[in-house]
């Protein structure tokens, strides 16, 4: 009889032993999959972000079609380097605040050909 007890005994420990490794299984399972929903929904939340911040400076170039704009361009020392800055009119608030080349708002001069006389027309 003490022999058919240790191999229940011994049954039931390695039924117990599986139990705890499939509970921990399913666990890991779990962590994995919540895990990868919360990085999905993170992203869209985070491009839906990026994507409205882009609406809301697309809505502020209107405002330099009106005229509602000022835009400052002041030299630095080197002489090559700009600080631009665009405020709104009515507000008073900066809506553009940063450092560009100095040459970057005008137009590119053309190349002076001198004009060339041949006889013949060719």
């Amino acid at each position: 009889m003490a022999g058919s007890t240790g191999k229940t005994q011994a049954a039931e420990a390695r039924r117990d032993l599986r139990r705890l490794q499939e509970t921990r299984t399913g666990f890991w399972r779990a962590v994995i999959v919540s895990s990868f929903f919360l990085v999905v929904v993170g992203a869209s939340v985070f491009l839906g972000a990026v994507m409205m911040i882009g609406a809301f400076r697309d809505q502020d170039s209107g405002l330099h079609a009106d005229g509602r704009t000022t835009r400052i361009a002041r030299a630095l020392h080197d002489g090559t380097l700009c600080h631009y800055v665009v405020i709104d009119n009515r507000t008073a608030q900066a809506l553009e605040d940063r450092i560009g080349r100095c040459d970057e708002g005008k137009p590119k001069p053309k190349p002076v050909t001198v004009p060339t006389f041949r006889w013949g027309g060719g």
